[in-house]
């Protein structure tokens, strides 16, 4: 598992991916460093404290960012769900079904906002130990500084016009709120940081030519990155365009039968594994538990299937996004992302009525691509 959760705060399931043991671990030996310049006479012991203490400053900083996204997208009317806390916040934040361009550029500015605003409170606090001086105080000035600047670096970053940071989610608001439509915003998005990539790209070998500099490459690594992602992002786009008009209704599997949470797998393993992508409901009578996926299945060896439950592996149904037959095929695209499931329950009025499955929208897809005269 690539994030790994910690907690639940203001509604949301809090996960840190696993880059951040390394992270954390580089942020420490720095500071260990800067507090050695800044205060000599200080034990081996105190430097190594504060190099803990800036790392997991600069993690709680990290988390507010991202807190300060599904924040601001819940109060537009986005639902909640899991907060993944990247090394650069924004760039991890995943799709937020925002309604409006207003709404899109709200909740992507946000995360920024709060980064600006703790690294802003921390350089103050950095002067005020320089002002008042002493080793302690010196001490305290040099930890706010790192974190302050660490904070300013992460908001500055992410303002940047370019997906999938913070500032491309800006710049597609406001393409959407000139073009009306938000296909146009995204394609926008998706040029401007394609144009930043290939800026920053060149910059960085200029620098390796004439600097052999470190600097260079990843500069050059991080235009790469952008431009990448900016190709994504056009995928997506093109995704969006397939799927545009089409509700969870028109694939809807209303076959799918649910299984006993007591039920064990090698009795109905098969269901499961014989379709590509397949899922069951778990239920308890008319009520839904769980979903359970060919991926999940596919992570217990065949031996011990007749004494796994269905129960020990389903994803529970508090932890599941509301899907109704009305709600848009992209949304319940981007929900079968975030989840990482292969389907996903549909409640009606309460009452299960089938599953949407990745398979299914992908065979819309490609219902799309080949009335189009084009293949899949």
């Amino acid at each position: 598992m690539s994030a790994l959760p910690i907690a639940r705060l203001f509604g949301f399931e809090i996960r840190v991916h696993v880059t951040w043991a390394v992270i954390l671990a580089v942020i420490a030996v720095t500071v260990v460093g800067q507090v050695e310049a800044a205060a000599p006479t200080s034990s081996p012991e105190l430097r190594w404290v504060l190099g803990a203490i800036v790392a997991g400053l600069f993690l709680l900083s990290a988390l507010a960012h991202e807190l300060g996204h599904a924040i601001a997208a819940r109060r537009a009317g986005a639902p909640g769900g899991v907060v993944v806390v990247y090394f650069f916040g924004g760039a991890a934040t995943p799709i937020l079904e925002t309604r409006t361009p207003r709404d899109e550029i709200v909740a992507a500015a946000a995360g920024p906002a709060v980064s600006i605003v703790i690294g802003s409170a921390m350089l103050g606090i950095a002067v005020i130990g320089t002002t008042i001086g002493g080793e302690a105080w010196a001490i305290v000035g040099q930890v706010a500084l790192v974190v302050g600047i660490l904070n300013l670096v992460l908001g500055g970053v992410n303002l940047l016009p370019a997906f999938p940071l913070d500032g491309g989610r800006i710049a597609r608001g406001v393409a959407w709120a000139r073009t009306g439509d938000p296909a146009k915003g995204l394609r926008f998005a998706a040029r401007s940081g394609r144009g930043l990539g290939i800026a920053a790209a060149a910059a960085g070998i200029v620098l390796i030519l004439t600097q052999d500099s470190i600097d260079g490459l990843m500069l050059a690594l991080s235009g790469w990155f952008l431009v990448s992602s900016s190709r994504a992002v056009e995928r997506m786009a093109a995704v969006d365009a397939l799927l545009e008009g089409l509700v969870v209704r028109d694939v809807l599997d209303r076959d799918a039968k649910g299984v006993p949470a007591g039920l064990t797998l090698d009795t109905f393993a098969a269901q499961v594994l014989d379709v590509p992508g397949g899922s069951v409901a778990i239920v308890d009578g008319p009520r839904l538990l769980g979903v359970l996926g060919e991926r999940q299945v596919r992570r217990v060896r065949r031996s011990r299937w007749q004494d796994t439950r269905a129960g020990d592996l389903m994803t529970a149904a508090d932890d599941l996004p509301a899907i109704d037959p009305e709600t848009t095929l992209r949304a319940a695209l981007d929900h079968l992302h975030r989840t990482g499931l292969d389907g996903l329950p549909v409640l009606e009025s309460g009452v299960l009525a089938g599953l949407v499955t990745r398979r299914a929208v992908a065979e819309a897809i490609r219902g799309r691509v080949a009335a189009k005269g084009g293949t899949a």
